[in-house]
């Protein structure tokens, strides 16, 4: 007997099963098979990641752009980014980062915000610590060691396919994991300046107040 099988995501395909009726063959209605819980990557998004290989063919073999490996950077990014936010507040809430600003005839118009109004020496500290940060991911991007992932997709690498707008729950060490960590990261950083910007309130302020007054 005729029967039809189907895939995840994909048409029905002709199997050939014996059965008791001999001599007659009953073709089954093409029935889709469900995904389960993975959902599907929207047709949008998968259209929008296509249209970018086509336009920018030479960005998107290296993985810049609308990419996988540039989703999952950017989630890592986010996740420092987070990291260090936690521990300029705590170190703000604690008195661990000198008051002050910056001496105008020593830095010069570097330290100028306009109107000879210097940069405090907080937000001084915080941006030299954040170009140090900076110019080390700079440098393991550009030779990294054996071990590290790379930025870049390798000549012939192809890019992981996209695991939709819910991906699969998985705990621990893995990439699903960490790839919820980093689109969560990059959300709450976006509603932290979306919030201090529409508020008017301080960036630190608000994000203690996010987590409970726990950093000060």
């Amino acid at each position: 007997m005729f029967g039809f099988v189907s895939g995840v995501g994909s048409f029905t395909k002709p199997v050939l099963a014996r059965s008791g009726f001999a001599g007659c063959r009953v073709y089954g209605a093409p029935v889709r098979a469900s995904a389960g819980p993975k959902m599907q990557v929207l047709g949008v998004f998968k259209s929008a990641m296509e249209d970018f290989k086509k336009e920018f063919p030479l960005f998107a073999k290296r993985g810049w752009g609308a990419t996988v490996k540039a989703e999952g950077w950017n989630g890592r990014h986010a996740m420092f980014g987070f990291l260090a936010l936690w521990i300029t507040a705590y170190m703000h809430g604690h008195g661990l980062i000198p008051g002050g600003q910056l001496d105008l005839s020593q830095w010069g118009r570097l330290a100028d915000l306009g109107g000879n109004k210097p940069i405090p020496n907080e937000r001084a500290i915080i941006l030299i610590a954040h170009v140090h940060v900076l110019l080390v991911s700079v440098a393991a991007a550009i030779a990294p060691f054996s071990f590290q992932d790379r930025l870049l997709l390798e000549p012939g690498e192809k890019d992981p396919e996209p695991v939709g707008l819910i991906p699969p729950l998985k705990f621990g060490l893995t990439k699903e994991a960490e790839l919820w960590n980093g689109r969560l990261a990059m959300l709450g950083i976006i509603s932290l300046v979306g919030a201090s910007f529409a508020t008017g309130e301080p960036f630190l302020d608000l994000m203690n107040k996010m987590f409970g007054n726990v950093f000060y």
